[in-house]
């Protein structure tokens, strides 16, 4: 018999040290702490290092490297080579920055990046669909898919001349190619994606194609792990037979599948598993590497930039959604201001929101403005508006006559910021009637809003795809399209008023 055991990361999003930069700088998480894990793991026998998606994006020390050292070789990926992974799958975030950066990226690992279902235009590979290797005498082949979705999010300049076929069809041809083709003990499918329909039960929960990892699980034979990532759950079961495993969002675990291999070369056994960061020390040459990076980080998000004159703190993210807030407020103002527009919607991204201290830094507008949007103007019928609302309606559902977050806002995966909250226009939702019928009034310049009239709403780039079920937004017209980030503007915008008065955000009202 012989074990290789496939240790998986995904979702790191650029955090390195045990830290969040909220300030607390030993917390169970970080690539730093993996990389001592992949370390013990390699003491114990054969390892297969796979890197899953949405490595170099997310994190502040990310967003200061793209912004201010733009040019030098990516900070992740000297770490990622210095860990030896093996091979790495595109995430959808690894897009944000352009395909220049990305490409350069490429460049500078010491890896191949797997992509079976992304191309470009002319049908070649946009690097190569799998790879493989023969570890102990052990045929293994590994093939990368991402997630479809990426052209829906992101600016067709980034990803100019990309064409991203369907994952799950992509990772199917590629399996039948490989096992009529090569002698294939081991067949690894690493998806930067998740599970469209609930483990238990097989419930289709979302018909997008955003996630197929559960047909890819049912449909594709002769596989015998499937790693998943993009929705952020840790996961470690079988599913069809198949190990699979998902470790969560920023080192906060490592997934690992050992195998178990008998002597005619088939998989005998497959124990898939989570190891968590807690209690795990940071490895000091990873701590090292990125130190200079993460301290310019830590100095620039500790300058001050401008002033709050009221209370801009959230104390509950769920009370800022069900009753409104300044916060919401200020970066709708923003919004509306720098896109001179009258209508705005935005959402408090996470549950990690805790709005504007009195005296304000960086650290304050990318621990709370967690994502790369930026902002475009859409002419919007009123109708669209209507049904938007009804959309963000759903959030809520009543038990015990108290609002609560609705299920399909948890599971599969958390989704707050497909909740918006508008300014411009004052409405009122009542919980206590059904869904889709909520809506009970909305007036704009103390009018009636009109379905048949069009109206400008500036959001972010996210929202203007239809992403979040908003799918008509992606029909209306664009009329301004702002493509500096949300953070700089945020940052300019205080930079330039110096001091910003917190007000109320009084034009909703949700009834329950």
């Amino acid at each position: 018999m012989k074990k290789i055991s496939i240790l998986v990361t995904s979702d790191v999003h650029g955090y390195v040290r045990p830290t969040d930069f909220s300030g607390d700088v030993d917390l169970p998480l970080g690539l730093g702490k993996l990389a001592t894990a992949i370390e013990e793991e390699r003491k114990q026998g054969n390892v297969i290092l796979i890197e899953n998606g949405d490595f170099i994006q997310g994190s502040p020390l990310t967003y200061y490297e793209q912004s201010f050292r733009s040019g030098t070789n990516n900070s992740m990926i000297r770490l990622a080579n210095d860990m030896k992974y093996d091979v790495a799958v595109f995430g959808n975030h690894e897009f944000n920055f352009g395909l220049p950066v990305l490409n350069k990226v490429v460049e500078e690992s010491n890896y191949p990046w797997l992509a079976a279902n992304i191309k470009w235009q002319d049908g070649t590979y946009f690097t190569q669909p799998y790879i493989l290797k023969e570890i102990d005498g052990v045929n293994i082949a590994i093939v990368g898919v991402t997630t479809q979705f990426v052209p829906v999010w992101e600016e067709a300049d980034r990803i100019q001349g990309l064409i991203f076929e369907d994952a799950f069809e992509a990772a199917k041809r590629e399996v039948e190619w490989l096992h009529a083709n090569h002698h294939i003990d081991v067949m690894i499918i690493a998806y930067h994606g998740g599970f469209e329909s609930d483990l238990e039960t097989g419930e289709l929960l979302e018909s997008s194609r955003e996630n197929v990892g559960y047909q890819i699980c049912r449909e594709i034979e002769g596989v015998d792990a499937v790693i998943t990532g993009h929705q952020h759950r840790e996961i470690a079961q079988h599913l069809f037979g198949k190990a699979i495993v998902q470790p969560g969002t920023k080192g906060v675990c490592l997934g690992k599948i050992e195998l178990t291999i008998n002597e005619s070369g088939k998989v005998e056994k497959s124990e898939p598993s989570l190891i968590y960061m807690d209690n795990v020390p940071l490895n000091e040459t990873i701590s090292d590497l990125i130190a200079p990076l993460h301290n310019e980080t830590e100095n620039w998000l500790d300058k001050s930039i401008g002033k709050i004159e009221g209370d801009m703190l959230i104390d509950s993210p769920f009370q800022a959604r069900l009753n409104g807030h300044s916060y919401v407020e200020f970066i709708n103002r923003i919004q509306n201001e720098v896109a001179d527009t009258s209508i705005s919607c935005m959402a408090i991204f996470s549950d990690s929101c805790r709005g504007f201290n009195p005296n304000v830094t960086m650290r304050d507008i990318v621990t709370n403005y967690i994502y790369p949007n930026t902002l475009k103007v859409l002419e919007v019928k009123g109708q669209y508006i209507i049904e938007a609302l009804e959309q963000s309606a759903t959030y809520f559902k009543l038990a015990d006559g108290k609002p609560v977050v609705a299920e399909a806002f948890q599971s599969p995966k958390e989704q707050p910021y497909n909740y918006d909250l508008w300014n411009g226009i004052d409405y009122t939702i009542d919980l206590r009637k059904p869904e889709g019928n909520r809506v009970v009034e909305v007036t704009f310049n103390s009018n009636p809003l009109q379905v048949e009239e069009t109206y400008k709403v500036v959001m972010n780039n996210y929202r203007a795809t239809g992403a979040g079920n908003f799918e008509y937004f992606k029909e209306c017209p664009v009329i301004k399209d702002i493509q500096t980030d949300m953070t700089e503007l945020i940052a300019d915008y205080l930079i330039s008023h110096g001091t910003i008065q917190a007000k109320p955000m009084n034009n909703m009202k949700i009834l329950y």
